[in-house]
């Protein structure tokens, strides 16, 4: 069956809203306006993202109604911070239960480096197995964390984690910008037939941020998936349509910065 990335991309470029912090980190990213599931589902519905990022408990509850209009990626694995253990991601979600909530994607963090990848990497292979028999396009964050990486952004670091989001059979990977024009796109080219989105990170200032997803869309990456930058900011609208203008309309910074 084919993979029908087509529910999540359009002209294949992609952003997506991710609001599966609340598990990873806790409601320190939240204030009395976002850490209300329905804010963000507005934000996606109204801003007409290209898909949202939610788990499985948050979409049970908040994926209904007209905001079905919204693809969803369902996240099936997750952790807290709330030990100091080596990060080690188990699946909390079956792809059978993120198809009966609606899921046009799936997605799964994999820790390369932590001493406990394998166990991950044999359960994500699972999920493609699962998830591409219903033509499920499946997204790895590929993030190298543990006491053998000495720094996750190494550029061959990435390279090396892309090329195994590859191997492992991801159809999107989700991976750590690290501001090098240059080395990212070696990031990219060794991510093979996999698309590259970088992930969004901590709030930066607009101009900040925009020139981030400028440079990202000129390494040969298809997009993002952003979430704070969004929800967080004061203008999530604004900020929509200006990293959307950059995305998918292909505008510069400067251009971008007018909807702000």
């Amino acid at each position: 069956m084919s993979i029908q990335l087509n529910k999540i991309l359009k002209n294949g470029r992609g952003i997506f809203l991710a609001y599966d912090q609340g598990m990873e980190h806790g409601p320190r990213d939240f204030n009395s306006k976002n850490c209300d599931p329905t804010y963000l589902m507005d934000i996606a519905l109204e801003g007409h993202y290209d898909a949202v990022i939610l788990q499985h408990g948050t979409a049970e509850k908040y994926y209904q109604d007209y905001y079905k209009d919204i693809p969803l990626i369902v996240k099936l694995n997750g952790k807290t911070q709330l030990t100091k253990l080596e990060p080690y991601s188990r699946q909390l979600c079956t792809v059978e239960r993120a198809i009966k909530l609606g899921a046009s994607a799936v997605g799964y963090t994999i820790y390369n480096g932590s001493e406990h990848e394998g166990e991950m990497m044999q359960e994500f292979a699972s999920i493609v197995d699962k998830a591409h028999d219903y033509g499920l396009p499946v997204i790895a964050w590929m993030y190298p964390r543990g006491k053998f990486v000495e720094d996750k952004l190494d550029n061959d670091l990435l390279a090396y984690v892309a090329r195994l989001g590859l191997e492992l059979g991801a159809d999107i990977l989700k991976i750590n910008y690290n501001n090098n024009i240059e080395g990212w796109k070696w990031v990219v080219k060794n991510a093979g037939k996999a698309k590259v989105v970088a992930s969004g990170g901590d709030k930066l200032s607009d101009r900040e941020f925009l020139q981030k997803t400028y440079d990202v869309m000129q390494t040969g990456a298809i997009g993002l998936a952003v979430g704070r930058n969004i929800w967080q900011h004061d203008k999530p609208f604004s900020m929509t349509k200006a990293i959307q203008a950059i995305v998918h309309h292909k505008k510069t910074v400067e251009e971008a910065l007018k909807f702000l």
